[in-house]
């Protein structure tokens, strides 16, 4: 992981989501607990989709009778979120691999970057369960989308 890569500004993100942090998800230090970040970052990869126009990335994927899964992901902690402060979940696709990509979620309170987070996510073909390679379109449509460009390994 290419953490230089996470000093991307808030305003460099091409998706942003606002939400509150609710009760459910504080935990005894009355910050939320760490597990629900994912859950945060997972409004972040639908509304990321959203954006592109697809929705869910299923429907995208299945016309091309493949599939994405989560591979690995990491995240750092800034800085912790508070019951009812609003935070902002910001989206990016950050690099390609021939048949992965990974997706960036910023966390931030304002400006503050509360947290980052990378999901590496695998590109497989249905019928065989294999890695296959990404699909040219999808490339091309998140290139014309970002306002950084991905990294192409």
């Amino acid at each position: 992981m290419d953490r230089a890569n996470w000093d991307v500004p808030l305003e460099d993100f091409r998706v942003h989501e606002t939400v509150r942090v609710r009760f459910n998800e504080i935990d005894g230090q009355n910050i939320v607990f760490n597990a629900h970040y994912l859950a945060y970052a997972d409004i972040g990869v639908t509304e990321y989709f959203r954006a592109l126009g697809e929705g869910q990335p299923g429907a995208f994927f299945h016309q091309y009778g493949t599939d994405i899964r989560e591979a690995h992901c990491e995240i750092d902690y800034h800085g912790p979120a508070r019951l009812d402060e609003l935070i902002t979940i910001a989206a990016r696709i950050s690099r390609f691999e021939r048949d992965s990509f990974t997706l960036h979620c910023g966390i931030f309170r304002g400006e503050e970057r509360l947290t980052d987070i990378e999901i590496s996510y695998a590109h497989l073909d249905l019928d065989s369960g294999g890695a296959t390679a990404l699909p040219g379109s999808f490339i091309a449509e998140v290139r014309r989308f970002e306002k950084t460009l991905p990294i192409q390994a």
